[in-house]
């Protein structure tokens, strides 16, 4: 199992297109608003209870780092577009894609940022299929993936900066 770094968490969010009142506001400041909040959203997936994982299928991993990310708001700005990049990220990496409609997508992901929809609930909709996995880190590969996900998805992420 490859779990994201915090680092690979805020390369995400410095990837995210964002408005140009935003990028001037941002710029020369930090994007990370609380590193306390980023480390928790990080961790979450790999909590434990009693010696056992607390999630236990990598849907319900993934589902928990999007729903702490899109909660917590770690970020200046773009968590929940974070969360959805970071967890589509980590399934991919993990040999999992994401199959869904924008549409529903959107839905869910809102849905969880605005606690309506459980991390359980959110990780049962979740349709994957399986691909090649990347289970060892490499900078120039992983950021040529992210790229290519938030390409992929950019209707989606245009829609939850409007949320």
């Amino acid at each position: 199992m490859r779990y994201l770094t915090v680092d690979e968490l805020i390369y995400i969010n410095e990837q995210l297109p964002t408005a140009d009142r935003i990028h001037r506001i941002l710029k020369g400041k930090q994007r990370v608003r609380d590193m306390g909040l980023l480390e928790a959203a990080w961790g979450r997936p790999m909590q434990t209870v009693f010696g056992q994982d607390a999630y236990l299928t990598l849907p319900e991993k993934a589902a928990a780092l999007l729903h702490s990310l899109a909660r917590n708001h770690p970020f200046a700005d773009g968590n929940k577009r974070t969360a959805a990049i970071a967890a589509i990220f980590m399934l991919r990496v993990n040999g999992l894609r994401v199959t869904w409609e924008t549409a529903d997508a959107l839905e869910n992901i809102v849905a969880v940022a605005e606690g309506k929809l459980s991390v359980a609930d959110f990780a049962a909709w979740l349709p994957v299929a399986p691909v090649a996995p990347s289970p060892e880190p490499d900078a120039e590969a992983d950021a040529r993936m992210i790229a290519a996900i938030i390409h992929e998805h950019s209707h989606l992420l245009d829609e939850l900066a409007k949320r």
